[in-house]
């Protein structure tokens, strides 16, 4: 198996931006990764190229933009919901204007009365005087609790919750993908400048706003989406149809046969909590609006850190006769027991290392059936340091597993190497650690 030294950028080209941008994920690869492997697996327009950890549908959108057929899957509803937006390019634009000029108009005249003057001239209403109430506007104590603290403070959320209502009411008679567009408009609001968090990658609570123009910033945001939308028109993908299902990667019951193609990036076994970075949005679009919704999208994803692993969970089965993994499991609870760390999740470590090792075998096992003899398929995946600094060799480790279930390993090539620091107590000289994330490279033969 070869290795190749050959690291990448991670940077959205601004050229890219058309699409792409509508709402990113803070931890997506660039699309130019993407038109890289499809140039080197030599795709074109009879071939059919799959995602099934679609995520916001990079892989989609660039390969449609190639005019490459594509199909997605994700497990998670709000993520494949994005998905779904950013690569249906079918939407009748003028429509699309006149619905966001109404929902503009109404929600400003309900933001008016309910104490919530404009911050900015989205329409040329006329200014009614405000009742101070926010009668009818706000979240229940269910959907309320699953919105980590702090990350919305009461006015933009307000105007937030009075723009969804508006969204939905004008948009209950037409197709679902109408309302899914504007849904995409505002959650890009709330990620990217209504609520009080950002990301460094991780997500991280940041100053409160005491308020902030969610609807010129929507405004601005549907214009945006809308402008793609037209210069898609000329583009090879315009009439290409993508689709994208909710489906679990471990099981993918609902994938169509005939893939030529996988490029994709699965999470990364670490202590990243997916659907934490997604929480406001899918809290505020109605995605999960109690606990119970959220545990079974957790359930649906595949095992990669402490909060999504589950006392039923037997994935780690999978995994029983691979020595390396049995190893490096062993060495993350070897590290706990002499580091005395003794909480509930800090248990649970090395079992999820053997979880997401065994949830990948179903997955390479599942996708078999869906291959056509020959096809060419890209993992992005990156080292791990998560588990007490014990490393996690991802590529190498899923190569061994990948080739378990018949998969040619053509390779491993580096994509970037990020570099880390640790200090630990406070006290001691900082520990450099370089992560690489590298790119698996297999064929079906």
């Amino acid at each position: 198996m070869k290795v190749v030294e050959k690291q990448e950028s991670n940077t959205l080209l601004k050229s890219d931006a058309p699409f792409h941008s509508w709402y990113r994920f803070v931890l997506s690869y660039p699309p130019h990764l993407v038109r890289k492997y499809v140039e080197e697996f030599d795709l074109g327009s009879g071939d059919l190229l799959y995602d099934p950890f679609c995520g916001t549908g990079t892989t989609l959108v660039e390969g449609k933009k190639l005019g490459i057929r594509t199909v997605g899957s994700e497990a998670h509803p709000f993520t494949a919901m994005v998905s779904r937006v950013k690569s249906n390019w079918s939407l009748k634009t003028d429509q699309l204007e006149g619905i966001a000029r109404e929902i503009g108009r109404k929600a400003e005249q309900a933001c008016n009365k309910h104490g919530l003057p404009p911050l900015s001239f989205v329409t040329s209403l006329l200014r009614e005087k405000p009742s101070g109430m926010l009668n009818g506007y706000s979240l229940d104590a269910d959907e309320a609790g699953m919105i980590p603290t702090g990350f919305m403070s009461d006015r933009p959320l307000g105007r937030l919750l009075i723009l969804r209502h508006w969204i939905e009411k004008l948009t209950e008679q037409e197709p679902p993908a109408l309302r899914e567009f504007f849904y995409v408009a505002l959650a890009h609001v709330i990620s990217n400048g209504a609520g009080n968090f950002s990301f460094g990658p991780e997500i991280y609570k940041t100053k409160a706003k005491n308020d902030y123009d969610v609807l010129g910033h929507f405004s601005q945001q549907v214009a945006i989406m809308i402008s793609d939308l037209v210069v898609s028109k000329d583009w090879p993908g315009r009439k290409i149809s993508t689709r994208v299902y909710e489906d679990d990667a471990r099981e993918l019951s609902k994938i169509p046969r005939g893939i030529t193609s996988v490029i994709t990036s699965p999470p990364y076994p670490n202590e990243k909590d997916y659907t934490r970075t997604t929480r406001v949005e899918s809290v505020l679009l109605r995605f999960m609006t109690h606990r119970k919704q959220l545990r079974e999208v957790k359930h649906s994803l595949l095992r990669s850190n402490t909060r999504n692993v589950f006392v039923a969970d037997d994935d780690l089965n999978e995994v029983a006769g691979f020595e390396s993994i049995r190893r490096v499991c062993e060495q993350i609870e070897a590290r706990r027991v002499e580091l005395n760390k003794t909480s509930g999740f800090e248990r649970l470590y090395h079992k999820v290392v053997a979880h997401y090792f065994g949830g990948m075998k179903k997955h390479f096992r599942k996708l078999k059936s869906k291959l056509e003899p020959g096809a060419k398929l890209a993992y992005v995946v990156g080292d791990q340091y998560s588990f007490l600094m014990v490393p996690v060799r991802t590529a190498t480790l899923l190569a061994e597993v990948a080739e378990s279930e018949g998969y040619r390993v053509k390779g491993i090539e580096l994509w970037r190497e990020r570099v880390g620091t640790r200090v630990r107590n406070g006290l001691e000289a900082q520990k450099t650690v370089r992560v690489r994330e590298e790119i698996l490279i297999l064929e079906m033969p």
